[in-house]
């Protein structure tokens, strides 16, 4: 934790350097970071003050967990791809505030998901001993609403760039969850059987019935 907060810390600071003593033309790209990188370690915190167990990537090497690198290349892209937009000063404002606030809205869904999941949250396409099936809440409503969270999260990224490479790097993002959620599922119905069958049955994925 304390090297977390020491890590975050550093982190801002080299954001309020650069914009403060180096360069002060791309404020937008400075909030983009600033406001990207306050999500990044709130929801560390909340996911660890819920019990949940945070793993990196020696995890995902040592369950050689490929969904996970997928998804993690394509939120790379599309934020890469960020970079160069607000760099070059080329985007309309009205995409640039509707993405934020569709980019916000993923993060704040996302965070609440983190809570409700507490100690069952696991960030690779695995089940753990002692997870639980959580069916209650908003789990109710999707059988996968994190995944729904990040690509509302990311779907705000692609409409702030505004280009072909955001569609192109967001519809990857998309088949990268679609990947995730089937090899999720696939160790979930192992560990759960029927309980997790009936769900699927009744629950939606992604988008919640009308």
């Amino acid at each position: 934790m304390i090297r977390d907060i020491l890590l975050f810390l550093a982190v801002i600071f080299l954001i309020f350097y650069n914009y403060f003593f180096i360069d002060q033309g791309h404020l937008l790209l400075y909030l983009f970071l600033f406001i990207f990188f306050i999500y990044f370690f709130v929801s560390l915190v909340v996911s660890r003050k819920y019990g949940a167990k945070i793993m990196g990537w020696s995890a995902i090497i040592k369950y050689g967990d490929y969904t996970s690198v997928l998804i993690n290349l394509t939120q790379l892209c599309l934020i890469f791809n960020i970079f160069f937009v607000f760099y070059g000063e080329t985007y309309p404002d009205i995409m640039i505030i509707a993405g934020f606030v569709i980019m916000i809205t993923g993060m704040v869904f996302n965070l609440l998901v983190r809570r409700d999941l507490g100690k069952n949250w696991v960030p690779l396409s695995k089940t753990t001993e002692g997870q639980e099936l959580v069916t209650s809440g908003v789990y109710s409503k999707i059988r996968h609403p994190f995944y729904a969270s990040i690509l509302i999260l990311f779907l705000g990224v692609a409409v702030m760039a505004g280009n072909i490479y955001a569609l192109l790097f967001f519809m990857l993002f998309i088949i990268s969850i679609w990947i995730r959620i089937k090899k999720e599922e696939e160790e979930l119905i192992k560990k759960f059987g029927d309980e997790y069958g009936i769900y699927m049955e009744e629950v939606p994925m992604l988008l919640p019935k009308l």
